[in-house]
């Protein structure tokens, strides 16, 4: 009798999509985006949620060269998030958000362009009832 070869495992490749902001859809894309950046990098979220800082352990002493490389490292990752939230506006709405300095500010922008507040929320679903 033969030995039967062990079949090598299959390769699969996921193929993630940004989702592409759309005007009233914020709850449902901010959900989608937190995801997204999760499973990219979650080093990018806490980028938008808390801003650019670089932090360093109190107890270790002040060196000039680790600084620089965090402040580098920093910089790359804020780019990194800014990318990637801006390449969720639709075209025709990106130029709006062109002079976002850092992905915390453009995510609060995200908010304040395409999400609703709950008193127009409430005025949408009532005058969609009446309807």
């Amino acid at each position: 009798m033969s030995e039967t070869e062990p079949i090598p495992p299959t390769s699969s490749v996921t193929a993630l999509r940004i989702p592409i902001i759309k005007k009233g859809e914020y709850d449902l894309w901010s959900m989608k985006m937190r995801q997204y950046i999760a499973i990219t990098d979650h080093i990018l979220w806490d980028i938008i949620t808390n801003g650019n800082q670089t932090t360093t352990d109190p107890a270790s002493p002040s060196v000039s060269a680790p600084k620089t490389s965090l402040a580098a490292n920093a910089r790359r990752n804020n780019e990194k998030a800014l990318n990637i939230l801006l390449s969720a506006i639709p075209d025709r709405h990106l130029l709006s958000f062109h002079d976002a300095v850092d992905a915390r500010s453009l995510w609060k922008c995200h908010k304040t362009r395409f999400g609703r507040n709950k008193h127009q929320r409430d005025a949408k679903e009532s005058v969609e009832t009446t309807i």
